[in-house]
């Protein structure tokens, strides 16, 4: 049987540290460690060096060590061509040394050192020396975005002198706005938390020309065009860490009170009976059968009051096979183990029979939803892995399969697809339960309780205006904002039964019939009653069973009370034992690959951790980084791993 290439593998750089150092001739000496965190088993990394042209002198690069340590052993790599362990190749690109370093690792965490020299990168400039250096370039063709950035410059600092930051030396970063910009004794330190694959880390750094007493001077005055620019730079990356504080500190308050009092104004409605829940009519103890024709994600929906989940697609995948559109079964097959061998594996596979469409210019809401389902299956895992199959594995008429593993290999390989069509189904099924007004706001919601939240709120902004006005202290104007809302707190905990979604009379009934059901499912083997023997019935029952998280409890009474259903070819091969519960495994596998796909492009920064970022210095002083930039001196990409 041929051999599944393993593409469960992924990595992550966890942990950059450079340090380098300005010679007095404009040279750059740099050492730099890179934290690589293998999942699975690579046989290396690849590392680019930048060199080119740069203010019009010729940069070039030079190695001078490469080492790697792992569990505290390090390891010196040899130049080489014989692709050996502990070697590295090295070609030369158009704007960088491309070194590929062999060094077999599976599972383990190993840090890579390249020691290297750049000619001529800073510039000495007539009224000063300037470093303009991208330490991280941006690289979109890049696997993983970069953790835990660390760079420290140290500059040719003269003896007798030394470095005061925002006086003789001013320093600034350029990239994602938590980065952090600080003085060392002999530099400049600093830090960002992450930069995306579509973004770069840069240092501009200016100190006495005298500094660079080697290096070839030049004519032309520099300093006044690069304060200028820097001062722009940080006033606009500045400006959106204001908007950030408003968001994080001001509206949050501002929100709360007006919420606060929305509430307060509702909950005193509810008490004068002006907005009440709908009662549901049915009363019943048990329900026998599913409450309505809708799909089991729209039921399971409104049944959580939440969005659709793992265990809504897993009960898709049921309907879908009950369909015939797909089939489950459990299958072995050969998987490379770490140390380059095959091993057997037992997991389960999903068959996908035809790519039946809807017909016509009309599909029903719950047929859009299978429709997504399929498509998610056929489009993006299966044909993700359509160079990648064993023969033996596809169905008696060649249908494509799917294996459980599959899901969160396509998420991890190819995060932006799974992402797109795992929303598309969760699209469809929103859409099909909007469709359905289960939720409405027509139950008396009034215009009263925004007018009181409203009056309050301009309460407490007047409040807070005249106290600044009128230089009231903080103490008074916090008794007189606690005072404006604490009648409306007070109302709330009156009554700790606000509900936070209005449902229709309809919605409402389906809900305690599907209470009822469950109630059913569990204790029908208990009740003095005939069991139904319908095998098409049952399979759609455990359907619901799935979403009311009763499906196991269902089964095993089943397995007594009814063994023909459960031993009939016609029910649900869901309900299988040999493995691990497929319903639960399915809905896991996709849940695990919605949190594991996502965008590498940028490095998110909270709108609270840039509220808490130091601003920008426009004079260099240090602090945090400007979102501006690009211009200085780079080359090559960050590489990979392989």
């Amino acid at each position: 049987m041929p051999t599944r290439q393993a593409w469960a593998r992924s990595y992550a750089v966890s942990q950059v540290d450079i340090d380098a150092a300005v010679e007095a001739d404009g040279s750059l000496e740099v050492v730099e460690r890179r934290s690589y965190v293998f999942r699975g088993d690579f046989n290396g990394i690849v590392w680019d060096v930048p060199c080119g042209e740069f203010e019009g002198r010729t940069v070039s690069a030079r190695i001078d060590r490469v080492c790697a340590s792992t569990d505290g052993v390090t390891v010196e790599f040899e130049p080489g061509t014989s692709g050996d362990p502990e070697t590295f190749e090295m070609s030369e690109e158009q704007d960088c040394l491309r070194l590929k370093l062999y060094y077999p690792a599976s599972d383990q965490t190993v840090t890579f050192e390249v020691a290297y020299a750049l000619s001529g990168v800073a510039s000495r400039w007539a009224d000063t020396a300037e470093l303009y250096w991208q330490y991280v370039p941006a690289d979109l063709q890049a696997d993983v975005e970069w953790e835990n950035i660390s760079a420290h410059v140290a500059l040719p600092v003269p003896e007798g002198e030394r470095v005061v930051l925002g006086e003789n030396v001013r320093a600034w970063g350029h990239g994602p706005l938590d980065g952090e910009v600080g003085l060392s004794a002999d530099g400049v330190r600093l830090f960002s938390p992450g930069v995306g694959t579509a973004e770069f880390l840069e240092t501009r750094i200016v100190f006495p020309a005298d500094w660079l007493s080697e290096a070839q001077p030049s004519d032309e005055a520099r300093l006044e065009a690069i304060m200028a620019e820097e001062d722009q730079w940080a006033r606009d990356a500045n400006a959106k860490r204001r908007r950030a504080r408003l968001l994080t500190y001001g509206f949050p308050a501002v929100m709360v009170l007006l919420s606060a009092m929305s509430l307060a104004a509702t909950k005193w409605y509810q008490i004068r009976g002006k907005r009440k829940m709908p009662k549901a009519q049915f009363s019943d103890k048990y329900y026998r059968d599913v409450p309505t024709n809708d799909h089991p994600a729209v039921l399971g929906m409104l049944y959580r009051e939440g969005r659709p989940v793992g265990k809504d697609f897993a009960a898709t995948l049921m309907r879908l096979t009950d369909q015939g559109r797909i089939s489950l079964d459990s299958v072995e097959h050969n998987v490379k183990t770490k140390r380059g061998g095959t091993k057997r594996k037992h997991e389960w596979r999903l068959l996908l029979h035809e790519k039946m469409r809807g017909r016509g210019a009309v599909r029903s809401s719950g047929r859009a939803i299978d429709d997504a389902a399929f498509d998610f299956l056929h489009d993006v895992i299966a044909d993700k892995h359509k160079h990648d199959i064993e023969q033996s594995l596809l169905g008696p008429a060649g249908e494509p399969y799917v294996l459980m593993s599959f899901f969160n290999e396509v998420a991890q390989t190819w995060p932006t697809a799974y992402e797109q069509g795992y929303g598309r189904w969760s699209d469809a099924v929103r859409d099909a339960y909007k469709s359905r007004g289960f939720e409405t706001d027509d139950a008396d919601s009034g215009l009263m309780p925004g007018i009181l939240g409203l009056g309050d709120f301009v309460l407490a902004v007047v409040l807070g205006v005249a106290g600044i006005l009128l230089e009231v202290p903080n103490l008074t104007l916090c008794i007189g904002v606690i005072a404006c809302f604490g009648a409306g707190i007070a109302i709330i905990l009156l009554d700790d039964e606000a509900p936070s979604i209005v449902f229709s009379q309809e919605a409402v009934e389906i809900k305690a019939q599907l209470e009822a059901l469950k109630r059913w499912l569990v204790d029908f083997t208990r009740l003095e009653e005939a069991v139904p023997a319908d095998v098409t019935l049952w399979n759609r029952l455990l359907v619901m069973a799935t979403e009311l998280d009763v499906a196991d409890k269902v089964i095993e009474q089943l397995k007594v009370a009814m063994p023909q259903v459960v031993s009939d070819p016609a029910f649900s091969a869901w309900c299988a034992s040999e493995l691990q519960d497929p319903r639960e495994a399915f809905g896991r596998s996709v849940d695990k690959g919605a949190d594991t796909s996502s965008s590498k492009l940028y490095h998110e920064v909270s709108t609270e951790s840039l509220a808490e970022s130091h601003d920008s210095s426009p004079s260099g002083g240090g602090g945090g980084f400007s979102s501006g930039g690009g211009g200085g001196f780079s080359g090559g990409g960050r590489g990979g791993a392989f």
